[in-house]
């Protein structure tokens, strides 16, 4: 009796039902997440389906959950994954290179090397919109 007691508590105390994460957020309760981490800087990481994204405050999605993986945000720019590719996209979820490269590395001077089908590139972002990005050493087909 206590195990069930304690295992009811648990459901509970993280919210969960049907599987499922829930959250009250801006006053509504969110729900059909699998996970949604604590609130940092204004924002959630969110997993929905087993995709990752992130919700604001509000609950609004400010990151549609479509990358397998997002690695956290530096100077307002984070890699994210899908599949086994790699892109970068900004704080609004806007694409700043494509996710089609093996590897992205962060080098000085916000340049950042990739690689893609046995080449290397080089490309310098200067901010945090997709207009802010130059190719440097384009591998793009």
């Amino acid at each position: 009796m206590r195990i069930v007691l304690i295992i009811c508590a648990l459901v509970l105390w993280f919210g969960v039902e049907d599987g499922h994460a829930q959250k009250r957020v801006g006053g509504k309760m969110l729900k059909g997440y699998d996970v949604i981490y604590p609130f940092k800087n204004g924002r959630a990481k969110v997993i929905k389906n087993g995709k990752m994204g992130y919700i604001d405050m509000n609950g609004d999605e400010i990151i549609k959950p479509e990358f397998d993986n997002i690695m956290p945000f530096e100077k307002g720019v984070a890699r994210v994954e899908k599949g086994l590719l790699l892109g970068l996209i900004n704080e609004a979820g806007e694409i700043l290179l494509d996710p089609i490269y093996e590897s992205i590395t962060a080098q000085k001077d916000n340049l950042f090397m990739t690689s893609r089908k046995g080449k290397r590139g080089l490309v310098k972002i200067t901010g945090t919109s997709p207009d802010n990005v130059e190719y440097i050493v384009d591998i793009r087909d």
